[in-house]
């Protein structure tokens, strides 16, 4: 049974993808402020059926570059797709987790480490208690009628449950197709478990890379040396390199303020034992029209690429996600300063030092994590600037 979520219109402006351009039209749920974007190329406009990919969000992949799933190559698949087609919309969803969230979505993957991937992913949902699917898509049928597409659907998906959820919702479907890309060893168990399910993906028969250490499965708990936070999660994350080198390895911890106003991401590297010396601290912004904008496992944006390999050479640091930069939003958003607590928490008493850009927002963030963390006790070395990629 269908339902009205409600949209209001935020703009439409052009944007630049690897597959060339496309019209990003704003939205946004008027009651939750939830965010949704719909790319078209050519005209949408007419009764023949048109090439459409409803798309659900995966920060981990369009925006960290981790490669354990197969979302940013469905994402980067579909967007060449509609760009060969030369008409045609993207639909894209604010749904982390299944439609759970991405707390959901993070003690999730957590739980199938744990389990050295014997559990699956809808096993893991099971056991928190979650159906295996939460996503709706009233917004895809109340986004079409606000931009006028009148056209049947062809949908690049491969899964049959959503098609018939689409439907449910009121979206006319034509038709169907396939997207994605290979399997590979990082993903492998991934859509061998989504096969399993139902999916109609190629065979998932090959190596898969192992876990570079243990992942010990918690309950939300204090998180010690830090008052304000609560800790949710921590598992692992491959994180491709758009250069053609194997992924690497960091740890995923996520925690929630006591008052539950607040999710906040680090990203740690190395993934176990303890750093020796200063470690690198990088303060990431991240625009949601990044995500839309960038290459299958590359992340965006470049500034992040160009940080992760900077902590990687170094062998230490740390990664803090400022709070996502909407569409509608111009300025970025400044840090929450009770997160410096984390940053505190996860040097355990090593110097840090501040991780900047040259442009943006990279001296106003340097300056704060040194000022910030000073008040803790932490000592601050003076900021490393990035390097370019050529």
């Amino acid at each position: 049974m269908s339902e009205r979520v409600g949209l209001t219109a935020c703009g439409r402006r052009p944007i630049e993808t690897p597959h060339g351009a496309f019209e990003a039209h704003v939205l946004r749920e008027t009651a939750s402020g939830t965010p949704a974007l719909v790319l078209s190329r050519g005209d949408p406009s007419g009764s023949a059926p048109l090439l459409a990919r409803v798309h659900s969000s995966c920060i981990t992949s369009e925006s960290y570059g981790a490669c354990d799933c197969d979302c940013a190559l469905q994402l980067e698949a579909a967007l060449g797709e509609i760009a060969r087609e030369g008409r045609g919309v993207l639909f894209y969803l604010m749904q982390e987790g299944r439609g759970a969230g991405f707390a959901a979505k993070a003690r999730d993957r957590m739980l199938v480490q744990a389990s050295r991937h014997r559990m699956t992913t809808y096993d893991a949902f099971a056991r928190m208690g979650l159906a295996r699917d939460l996503r709706r898509y009233d917004a895809v049928r109340e986004a079409s009628e606000r931009l006028s597409l009148r056209a049947p659907l062809v949908v690049l998906t491969n899964n049959p449950e959503k098609l018939a959820a689409l439907e449910a919702a009121g979206v006319r479907i034509a038709a169907s197709r396939s997207v994605g890309g290979a399997p590979h060893p990082w993903n492998r168990h991934y859509l061998a478990s989504k096969s399993r399910s139902g999916h109609r993906l190629p065979a998932t028969d090959g190596p898969h890379a192992e876990l570079p250490g243990r992942v010990e499965p918690i309950e939300p708990r204090a998180a010690r040396g830090a008052p304000s936070w609560l800790e949710l999660a921590s598992y692992l994350l491959p994180i491709g390199d758009d250069a053609g080198a194997a992924p690497t390895w960091f740890r995923l911890h996520l925690y929630a303020t006591r008052g539950a106003d607040r999710e906040q991401v680090l990203l740690s590297h190395p993934v176990h034992g303890a750093a020796r010396g200063e470690t690198l601290v990088r303060v990431q912004h991240e625009r949601l029209l990044d995500r839309v904008a960038s290459r299958a496992l590359a992340g965006a944006p470049s500034s992040w690429r160009e940080a992760r390999r900077a902590i990687v050479t170094h062998g230490s640091g740390l990664a803090l996600f400022a709070p996502t930069r909407m569409p509608w939003d111009d300025a970025a958003p400044e840090p929450d300063p009770r997160a410096l607590e984390l940053v505190a928490r996860h040097l355990a008493g090593r110097p840090a030092r501040p991780l900047v850009a040259s442009d943006g927002p990279g001296e106003r963030d340097g300056a704060w994590l040194a000022a910030g963390l000073a008040r803790l006790g932490v000592a601050c070395l003076p900021p490393r600037r990035l390097e370019r990629a050529a």
